[in-house]
């Protein structure tokens, strides 16, 4: 019995057999779906601004080549922020709601970039926010709606107890360590993916 909580300790299935991860990609995919709207109408109207931008991201690609440091520590700082606000969410009331706007907030911020270039730039905008947010996202994304899955958990079994969501938090601990290890190994990989958009020139 003790072995088969020490197997389940290192395993993600309890994480995946929830109906939590169902309901929180879901308000992901929904955040995703308004910033596609919003992001292709605001294109259309903010067109040089947004074009301004792209060409800003690329030049400070360029600048960044001779100081990485820099590009990697606002990387990291992104990628723990989303993980540790997921994990104050759930320490909070109100910890569904709250996890529901977070994840939804992820998908429309994602989607508005990738709607609002592809509006004013194209197939070339879209490239852009593919290379540059796009390829870092397909492992971010999932680590955090793996680590708001198990904060929903955890502050449904300990409501208004600090304490007690700790705790309840903490049967999760691998499975939250390693998902902060995916996403900050998904947020260095946008840093190749900056120098390459600066290189081939988008």
């Amino acid at each position: 019995m003790k072995r088969q909580k020490v197997l389940s300790f290192f395993s993600l299935r309890i994480l995946w057999d929830t109906p939590h991860l169902v309901f929180l990609t879901a308000m992901l995919l929904c955040g995703a779906l308004a910033g596609s709207c919003t992001g292709l109408r605001s294109g259309h109207s903010e067109g040089a601004l947004l074009e301004q931008i792209a060409v800003q991201m690329v030049e400070q690609a360029r600048i960044g080549d001779g100081n990485v440091w820099m590009l990697l520590a606002r990387t990291m700082a992104g990628a723990l922020a989303w993980q540790g606000a997921a994990i104050l969410c759930g320490m909070l009331r109100g910890h569904s709601l709250l996890l529901s706007g977070l994840c939804a907030a992820r998908g429309f911020l994602l989607s508005f970039a990738a709607g609002a270039f592809l509006s004013t730039l194209q197939l070339r905008g879209l490239l852009l926010a593919l290379i540059t947010g796009g390829v870092s996202a397909v492992m971010t994304v999932p680590c955090l709606l793996l680590t708001a899955s198990a904060c929903f958990l955890a502050g449904q079994d300990a409501p208004n107890n600090r304490k007690g969501y700790w705790y309840a938090l903490a049967r999760f601990r691998s499975a939250i360590a390693l998902c902060t290890l995916l996403a900050c190994c998904g947020a260095i990989l946008r840093i190749p993916m900056l120098f390459l958009a600066a290189k081939i020139g988008l």
